[in-house]
Formats: structure tokens, C-alpha cells, sequence
């Protein structure tokens, strides 16, 4: 059960790019993060009832400014302007994001394996990018590194308010106070974009079943499980674990969603997830911090 559950988080939020680019297009990325992130903390709220105390609200806002507000409104409006296959693709080399974080953070110095890796990804990734037969914005490419250091650096608080705080209580009243801090910004853009989005509200009952599934499958389940089973598994099988989301998008942009990539580009894309995956066993050999050591949300 515990493995299913640790798979299971990955897998939904594989799924969340491909929903974006089908569903939401022409969306506001900062309203339909609150969409993300509101409903599915009062659900968590229903289902629980946490209170936070006076002393845990900075904390939390915090959090939630970092791992949900921060996040998400960059993670969506990257992947609102980038293939779904190509948003995997910058995702999966998130550990030299990690690297990164855990070097200024920590002063950790990365081995030599973790350097090459490094470099194997940066450079794979930027030759997806540039080779893509989709329009690749720079903003958009940068929107994303945004995003990942965004949850790295949110990560890194997390962990620490984690001891203190309960984490239903955690995940709860963040998701609240990021749609509550995401609201002032969903609305300032959607104002003063000049009728470039459309309205903040699904339209279609396709929409609607899309964004049930956005807030109650991706996040309140999705955040749910995998909060669960982080003290219930190893570090190496939640990199792996870890691993599921961007392999699943980069599946599914490939497939369904018919973007198309050539011969090369698909073994490019497997050189990045079988380096990953090396990578992450010598670290766990080792026993050297990994990013995802520090992804505890």
C-alpha cells in the first residue's frame, strides 16, 4: 500500500500538463492557480478541521507563498506556452535546481557524478528545447527554472516548519493561504491584461469535469498521499518515486497529446531519465543529499 500510494502523487501530477494545454489555453495562470490551490485546501479543511495557532500563521504563509502562490502561478503560466512533452523535460532535470539550492542553502559541494549529471541534463534539455518544432519563448523557459526553484526554496522551509506543525494541518493551510495570496494577483492580471485571458470560470462541463479533476485529483489526493508516505518510504524510492511526474508528461505530450519528436529527440529524452535515475542510485549508495531529500511538502 505504501508503494501505491508513493506512485500514486507522481502519476496524477503527470497528468496536470496535459490537462493545461487541453482545457485552460487561454486561461489566466494566476486564477487557475487559486482554482488549483483554494478549493482543494477547504476540502482538506472539511475533511479535518485544523485551526492554525497565531505563532504557525508566519510559517505558513510563508509556505504557502513559496510552494503554492510562487509555484504554481509560474509553473502554469510556463506550461500554458510550452508543449506538455517539453514542460516534463525541464522538470525532470530539477535536480540541478537541487544542486544548485543545496549548494548556496547548505554550502553542500556536489561529487563529480552529480556535476556530470548535471551536465547531461542541461544538455539534453537544451537541445529539446531548441530543436522543438514548437515556438519556445525565452520567458517561458524561464518561468520554469522560476517555478523549480520556487518549490526547492519552499521545500527547504518546509522542512523545517514540518517539526513543529502537523502535516494535514500543513498541507491544509497552505493550499488556503496560497488562493488567498493568489487571488490579489489572479485579479491584477486578469484587469490589466487588456481581455487577453479568458473568463476566470469554466465554461463547458468538459472544463468543469477538468478542473474537478485539477482540485480534487491532482491536489487534495494527489498532495494528500504523497505528504503521507514521505515518512513511510526511503529517500531513494522518492527519487524515483519523484521521477514518475516529468516521465508521464514527457509520455503523454508524446502521445495523446500528438506532439511530435523525432527518433533522436526520443532517445535524448531517454539519455535524461536514465541519467536521473543513475544518478540517484549512487547518490543513495553514497549516501549524499539528493534534492528530493529536501522536497518534503
Amino acid at each position: 500500500m505504501r508503494i501505491f500510494l508513493a506512485i500514486l502523487a507522481p502519476l496524477l501530477w503527470g497528468t496536470t500538463y496535459a490537462i493545461l494545454s487541453t482545457y485552460f489555453t487561454h486561461w489566466s495562470p494566476f486564477a487557475l492557480a487559486v482554482w488549483r490551490a483554494l478549493p482543494a485546501g477547504l476540502l482538506l479543511l472539511l475533511i479535518k478541521p485544523t485551526l492554525p495557532r497565531m505563532h504557525e500563521i508566519p510559517a505558513l504563509l510563508l509556505v504557502g507563498f513559496l510552494n503554492i502562490a510562487l509555484f504554481f502561478g509560474l509553473l502554469f503560466a510556463s506550461a500554458l506556452h510550452l508543449p506538455s512533452t517539453l514542460v516534463g523535460v525541464g522538470m525532470i532535470a530539477l535536480p540541478v535546481v537541487g544542486l544548485a539550492v543545496l549548494g548556496i542553502a547548505h554550502q553542500i559541494k556536489p561529487s563529480c557524478i552529480q556535476l556530470i549529471s548535471a551536465l547531461i541534463l542541461v544538455t539534453c534539455a537544451g537541445y529539446l528545447f531548441i530543436t522543438s518544432r514548437s515556438d519556445i519563448s525565452i520567458s517561458a523557459i524561464l518561468l520554469l527554472i522560476g517555478a523549480m526553484t520556487a518549490l526547492i526554496a519552499g521545500s527547504l522551509v518546509t522542512k523545517h516548519v514540518m517539526k513543529q506543525i502537523h502535516w494535514w494541518k500543513l498541507l491544509t493551510w497552505k493550499l488556503i493561504f496560497g488562493g488567498l495570496i493568489l487571488i490579489p494577483m489572479a485579479y491584477w492580471q486578469l484587469n490589466f491584461s487588456g481581455g487577453a485571458f479568458d473568463s476566470p470560470v469554466p465554461s463547458t462541463l468538459a472544463q468543469w469535469e477538468a478542473m474537478i479533476w485539477l482540485i480534487v485529483g491532482l491536489t487534495s489526493i494527489a498532495y494528500g498521499a504523497y505528504v503521507f508516505t514521505i515518512p513511510l518510504i526511503t529517500t531513494s524510492e522518492l527519487s524515483f518515486f519523484g521521477t514518475l511526474n516529468p516521465i508521464l508528461a514527457m509520455i503523454l505530450g508524446a502521445t495523446i497529446m500528438g506532439e511530435s519528436f523525432s527518433q533522436v529527440q526520443i532517445a535524448v529524452m531517454v539519455i535524461m531519465v536514465v541519467c536521473n535515475f543513475l544518478a540517484q542510485v549512487y547518490e543513495n549508495m553514497k549516501k549524499l543529499p539528493t534534492e528530493q531529500s529536501i522536497i518534503e511538502y
